[in-house]
């Protein structure tokens, strides 16, 4: 399969993935022929891409949770059923455990509606995995899932004319963002008002913590270092990659190795550094079904990523050929190309 932008799709071509509408409701299903009236459609509803199928033998990249649950974890969002969300979040855990692979090589398909939501659910599988990577029990985890779930649960009690803004923000409109967590930690405690069982405290903790700074430069409370409580450290570094590579109506999407390169370079200001070394073993620069240009001036589609070294994958060619680059050492990836 290979990762195509909107504005390249071309009719013709086939979804190797189902494709979700801001409603989480199958817009088109995986094996689809694209036409021009389709098209339009994904161009409409904002989606920065898609995976179609390339001739030969790219394979899809295993999915670490299913569609099923993610859309329930969407829809559930979208209610605010907090109940619902923290029973998701133990079964996101689950289908994580239950994976093949842990490795993130996948670019994130999104409607420009649908990205509240999704994100959150893609803060959560990251979130989880890093957990993983750091050996956390499963109970640790469950919690974790928790919060990364709803770490912008508060986002829903912030004017919509700001959150979706598509320019800048104002020092007011940027102030008032900036309270969605404690609008978050607010929502949490508040359940316990209506007689709904309680949310443990770590959880409402990570919601309120997730913009916090490992050199305390971030907010709500400047917290810093091991101030910070693990978990919101985790969801920190899950969130702002998964923001980075999403295309916004104010900004375009990163490609992941740059991306990775800018969590990478706030190493120790705004992430704590072991958390980026576990961050780094799982996801991968270049995406599967990406395409990539090569220092020895080729150009080829990613075609399987080697667990071992994800910045050394295995690259097709255009005539067919296939370079393996934990064999080849004289290649590297120069950039992913548009």
């Amino acid at each position: 399969m290979r990762y195509v932008g909107a504005k390249d799709l071309k009719a013709g071509m086939i979804l190797s993935s189902n494709l979700y509408d801001d409603n989480e409701q199958v817009l088109l299903r995986a094996n689809t022929q694209l036409s021009d009236s389709f098209i339009a459609r994904i161009q409409k509803l904002q989606f920065d891409g898609v995976y179609v199928y390339e001739n030969g033998d790219v394979e899809n990249a295993k999915s670490i949770v299913s569609d099923e649950t993610r859309m329930k974890a969407i829809n559930k969002l979208r209610k605010l059923d907090i109940d619902a969300c923290m029973f998701l979040a133990n079964s996101i855990v689950n289908e994580i455990q239950s994976s093949d692979s842990l490795i993130v090589e996948q670019v994130s398909l999104s409607s420009y509606d649908s990205y509240t939501y999704v994100h959150s659910v893609n803060v959560d599988v990251l979130s989880v995995i890093i957990g993983i990577g750091m050996g956390l029990k499963n109970s640790e985890l469950e919690l974790l899932s928790q919060g990364a779930l709803m770490h912008d649960i508060g986002k829903c009690d912030v004017p919509v004319e700001i959150l979706n803004k598509p320019a800048k923000l104002t020092k007011e409109e940027y102030e008032e963002m900036k309270n969605h967590p404690l609008y978050g930690l607010k929502r949490l405690r508040d359940r316990v008002d209506t007689g709904a069982e309680d949310v443990a405290a770590v959880v409402k903790n990570a919601v309120y913590s997730h913009h916090e700074n490992w050199d305390g430069s971030g907010y709500p409370r400047g917290l810093q270092g091991e101030g910070i409580h693990k978990f919101a450290r985790i969801i920190h570094v899950a969130d702002v990659y998964d923001a980075l590579t999403a295309k916004r109506a104010y900004k375009d999407a990163m490609n992941p190795a740059d991306a990775i390169e800018y969590i990478m370079a706030n190493s120790g200001t705004m992430f704590d550094i072991d958390i980026i070394n576990t961050f780094l073993k799982y996801v991968a620069p270049y995406p599967l079904g990406c395409k990539v240009l090569m220092s020895n001036g080729l150009q080829g589609i990613v075609m399987e990523n080697d667990e071992k070294n994800l910045s050394r994958p295995k690259v097709k060619l255009q005539n067919g050929a296939v370079i393996d680059m934990m064999k080849k050492l004289d290649v590297t990836v120069i950039r992913i190309l548009d």
